[in-house]
């Protein structure tokens, strides 16, 4: 057994990271946190120096590696002998159990880093220069203590556990990342808002408007009963105890298609995937989740995979008192495991039905269930391969996603009419879109998500999740009026999916009706609540009205639900851009983990702040990185300087490289100094934006 009171947490460094190692070690050890670090002294390399470290690699609680420009440029070294030993001992643990804790002290991206696979699946922390803040410590103190029952004060002191995310495995998330359909039918985010949490938002950067509004007040932690619809429930990730912990992807796949079918019987209410998936791993309550869910009824399992054989248990219970309702285990051939499922949901639908008292026959509940399993496959083969494919669209590097996109691909060309998977085909590309950051990722993007959007509508017009594939290409196309077309033919196959809700939105402040927006994405955010991107949206529209306050507060939120995601900070930072008070701006920029929006928020508060030639420094190292994927930001910049002319060339670049910020156009006030320039009208109307364009526009 590890011991515990020693040497808690090894921290892998290259020796020309020592500095910033010491500074992570000081700073966990001011905590009251153990940790194995070479720098103490005392060893010497050889036989004995190497074997102390592969005990240590072995016992110790968190392995903490430290990646780097000086990891990268050093292709050997024996912290990379480190590295493979975690990366190994961690394949044996559980789902869930976080181990492996990768820190960039630097620059270094995530897509490039020379790191292990396995260092890919979970999420990364950047303290640059290795400096530990309070609230990284808080949120380490809270993990390190769940996981060694060593609580000490400062853990005992810290923030909320709504703050642990940060060190937490990666969830599926959520909006920007993965959210596609499964066999069942489950729901596709519209391609459009899958490069959110890539490139569309923009930012305005100088302060809007003024207005007065009731408070937005965040996701309770506590639903009163009378609240809590009885109909409503919520699909929990599915353990995986499989002897080989590369089925995850079959486990999350089983619980994803059970929820997708749910989300299709009239009269149920049901959690979206992000929020129900947000707690996977996490050491929660069925209370605290029912209640964080706003659902009365869970619905737990596990999948045990051998051979051709597969093993689901389900069970069925209240989320206030945990009282199990049923539960029932199923041994099967995989090729039955289709069969397993519809089963599962129609008990689980006849269960719910009977707990209120108004149960239906069952010939109508398999009705149910049968209708809305459009659009899968009766192919095993296919199934596994789509499952696969789902699985690596959930991580958020471009090399992840282009393995997604191999495996669908390789699921369609076995089944040409899989309809799911073809609209999963179109999430992949606007995923490609979204994440690259060259012109050739753009365009590949781009045109997969068009060929499978097509593909899914037409082996599929009756499927929601084929329009909203659609609507996804047709905003990429600046094709308002076919998108807003296509949002309404999904909304009538599906009225209660979030993700066309919150499609709805995106078009409602891309015609410039924020006040419409706001109310769709609380409405979205409602049956998805911890979905970070909605949040972002919201508090993007909030920041428009000028009701900053309340942007910030949404924002906070989707900093303390994606810490490393690019709207956390980058919100926050616009909050007081918009506010012009750049000087609180300027730090919360310098936090942005995407490049591309930290230099456009950066070089706009270094302007604000009159240091002019910081700024110009900023935008040129903008320009020179991002050209091909951020015009429409750098517009922005030359507009709030009043440069108009570049202005006006770096939009026009924006609309030949259909640059996604331009949905943002009409909305945003960095653009507020030219608008009456005579160039403006004009380009306007070649977006299709104008007024007399957009009255004619409905939702």
């Amino acid at each position: 057994m590890p011991d515990f009171s020693s040497k808690a947490v090894f921290l892998s460094h290259a020796s020309q990271d020592d500095e910033a190692a010491k500074r992570i070690c000081a700073g966990l050890r001011s905590g009251g946190v153990e940790v194995w670090f070479d720098s103490d002294g005392g060893l010497e390399h050889g036989d004995e120096w190497d074997a102390k470290i592969r005990r240590q690699i072995k016992d110790c609680i968190l392995f903490m590696p430290i990646i780097s420009a000086a990891t990268q440029a050093r292709h050997e070294g024996y912290f990379r002998i480190e590295w493979d030993l975690a990366a190994e001992r961690s394949r044996g643990f559980a789902s869930g159990v976080p181990f492996i804790l990768p820190v960039v002290i630097d620059d270094t991206r995530e897509p490039e880093a020379l790191v292990p696979d396995r260092f890919r699946t979970v999420q990364w922390i950047r303290l640059p220069g290795g400096r530990v803040t309070p609230e990284f410590l808080a949120r380490f103190l809270k993990l390190w203590s769940h996981r060694t029952g060593v609580l000490t004060h400062e853990a005992a002191m810290a923030p909320p556990a709504t703050s642990v995310p940060a060190l937490a495995p990666p969830m599926p998330p959520r909006g920007r990342k993965a959210r596609a359909a499964l066999v069942a039918g489950a729901v596709v985010v519209a391609v459009a808002t899958c490069a959110e949490l890539g490139r569309r938002h923009a930012g305005p950067a100088v302060p809007a408007a003024a207005g007065t509004s009731t408070a937005v007040a965040p996701p309770s932690d506590k639903a009163s009963p009378a609240a809590v619809d009885p109909r409503s429930v919520a699909v929990l990730p599915f353990e995986n105890l499989s002897d080989d912990k590369e089925n995850e992807y079959f486990s999350d796949g089983v619980s994803e298609e059970l929820l997708s079918v749910l989300a299709k019987i009239p009269g149920l209410h049901v959690a979206a995937h992000t929020s129900s998936f947000y707690f996977k791993g996490r050491n929660a309550t069925v209370q605290e989740i029912g209640a964080k869910l706003g659902v009365a009824n869970l619905v737990e399992g596990s999948v045990r995979r051998s051979g051709n054989t597969v093993r689901i248990a389900a069970r069925l219970s209240r989320a206030a008192t945990g009282e199990q309702l049923w539960s029932e285990s199923y041994t099967r051939d995989l090729k039955d495991v289709f069969a397993v499922q519809t089963e599962l949901a129609q008990t689980i639908v006849g269960q719910l039905r009977q707990q209120l008292g108004a149960p239906e026959a069952k010939t109508e509940i398999a009705a149910q269930v049968q209708a809305a399993e459009k659009g899968g496959t009766a192919n095993p083969e296919a199934h596994r391969l789509y499952l696969q494919g789902r699985y690596y669209l959930q991580a958020t590097t471009i090399e992840s996603i282009d393995r997604g996109a191999a495996l669908l691909q390789r699921a369609v060309d076995l089944d040409p009419d899989y309809a799911q998977a073809w609209s999963d085909l179109a999430y992949a590309g606007g995923l490609i879109n979204g994440y690259g950051l060259t012109k050739d990722d753009v365009i590949r993007g781009t045109d997969l998500a068009r060929r499978a959007a097509d593909r899914a509508l037409q082996v599929a017009p009756d499927l929601a999740a084929s329009h909203l594939a659609r609507s996804g290409v047709q905003l990429d196309d600046f094709d308002w009026k076919g998108a807003a077309e296509s949002l309404h033919r999904a909304k009538q196959l599906d009225p209660g999916n979030s993700d066309v809700i919150w499609s709805e939105a995106i078009l409602a402040l891309t015609f410039g009706r924020t006040t419409l927006g706001i109310d769709l994405g609380l409405k979205a955010a409602e049956l998805d609540p911890i979905n970070s991107v909605i949040r972002t949206y919201v508090g993007y529209g909030l920041g428009v009205e000028g009701r900053f306050k309340e942007a910030r507060e949404q924002f906070q939120q989707v900093l303390e639900l994606a810490p490393n995601g690019a709207w956390g900070h980058g919100g926050i930072a616009l909050t007081f851009l918009w506010e012009g008070r750049y000087g609180e701006g300027l730090p919360e920029a310098e936090q942005v983990t995407a490049e591309w929006l930290r230099l456009t928020e950066v070089a706009v508060a270094q302007w604000g702040l009159g240091h002019k030639a910081e700024s110009e420094v900023t935008l040129q190292k903008l320009i020179s990185k991002f050209a091909d994927v951020a015009a429409y930001q750098i517009a922005e910049n030359y507009a709030i300087r009043d440069d108009r002319d570049q202005a006006f060339a770096w939009l026009e670049r924006a609309y030949r490289q259909r640059d996604p910020g331009l949905e943002r156009l009409r909305i945003d006030h960095s653009f507020d100094g030219i608008r009456s320039d005579p160039r403006w009208d004009t380009f306007v109307h070649l977006l299709g934006l104008a007024d007399e364009q957009v009255k004619a526009l409905v939702l």
